[in-house]
């Protein structure tokens, strides 16, 4: 039950922060919303800022998750694989009533400066996914679906720097649709 009760706050408090923005959640909020008593809450985190970090491995946990499947389709091409995780994330978006495009940056930017654990958390979720998708580029350049010569890191850093451009965007003008033309383009400068 305890356990249980842990992830619910995590669940809760994260899509909360993600669609109110951190700053603007409260604890009462994550209460209401969870059902969870405060003491209960105060049993597994000792503040706002512990359900902040728990928040950001949430959701860096599901994208790379999402990633790493994505990855292990080896009977797709690459570029499908892109796609489906980029369908993914949509997917995700959608649920949360097209709120918090992209989450870390939506947390980073709220994050209390002295939250170096949380900041170091958005970072190595960066990281990673640059990692896995130079994976899947490199493996996209092998199977012909991008030409040769072109860098896979570096074309991962175009895709992510892409991506978050498109997210913020597609938020901002409420058109998701601008995260796969966004995409669809990108393949096709790896492609030419």
């Amino acid at each position: 039950m305890a356990a249980r009760n842990k992830q619910q706050i995590i669940h809760i408090a994260s899509r909360l922060f993600v669609k109110k923005g951190y700053k603007y959640t409260t604890i009462e909020d994550i209460l209401k919303a969870s059902g969870v008593s405060k003491s209960n809450l105060y049993f597994h985190f000792n503040s706002k800022e512990e359900i902040l970090l728990s928040s950001v491995h949430f959701w860096a946990n599901r994208y790379e998750a999402a990633l790493e499947i994505s990855l292990e389709k080896q009977e797709l091409a690459a570029k499908e694989r892109i796609m489906d995780f980029i369908n993914q994330l949509i997917s995700e978006i959608e649920t949360r009533d097209g709120k918090g495009y992209c989450p870390f940056i939506s947390l980073y930017e709220q994050c209390p400066e002295d939250a170096t654990e949380v900041s170091a958390r958005i970072e190595q979720f960066f990281v990673n996914l640059h990692q896995l998708i130079a994976k899947l580029i490199e493996q996209g350049i092998n199977n012909g679906e991008f030409r040769l010569g072109i860098n896979a890191k570096d074309c991962a850093y175009l895709f992510v720097s892409s991506l978050e451009g498109a997210l913020v965007l597609a938020e901002t003008i409420h058109d998701i649709s601008i995260v796969k033309t966004t995409i669809s383009r990108l393949f096709i400068l790896m492609s030419t």
